[in-house]
């Protein structure tokens, strides 16, 4: 009895190797409070599929924030979120509807609960900042970070 199955000759997997020339994926949500949940995990999945994993705990920490406060602060019905590898660097960039720019990332003093997060995006990224409307103007500003990459001799 023949099996349809074929055997696979082909060598083990290689790890990817990452490319050169940049990569962008884009996700859209509907603003709710299982955005930043379905972010952070898009996230891991792209830099994981890219060979970026030493990068994946910090990402999806910055990308939680960033959309928690999309999610708790911003106007409209969704959000939308765009990785942008271009080695040496990551970037992701949460859009909304929001034309109001977010306060300076400082840690608050004390226990209070929230303003917290862009002051951790800042202590744990390389970089970040806000941007204009999206080009397709359903969004009204950006917020994003960067992390640069380690080259691995």
């Amino acid at each position: 009895m023949e099996s349809d199955y074929e055997s696979d000759d082909r060598p083990p997997r290689r790890p990817p190797v990452p490319s050169k020339d940049p990569y962008v994926y884009t996700l859209q949500s509907n603003r709710h409070a299982t955005s930043p949940k379905v972010c952070r995990d898009f996230v891991a999945c792209v830099l994981n599929s890219v060979g970026q994993e030493d990068l994946v705990d910090v990402a999806t920490l910055c990308t939680s924030e960033l959309a928690t406060n999309a999610f708790l602060h911003a106007e409209g019905d969704s959000l939308s979120l765009s990785v942008m590898i271009e080695p040496p660097r990551f970037r992701v960039l949460v859009y909304d509807a929001s034309a109001q720019l977010p306060t300076a990332a400082r840690l608050p003093e004390g226990d209070r609960l929230h303003g917290r997060g862009l002051g951790l995006v800042a202590a744990l990224a390389d970089a970040w900042g806000t941007a204009d409307a999206d080009p397709s103007g359903v969004y009204a500003k950006g917020v994003w970070f960067e992390l640069l990459a380690e080259h691995k001799s």
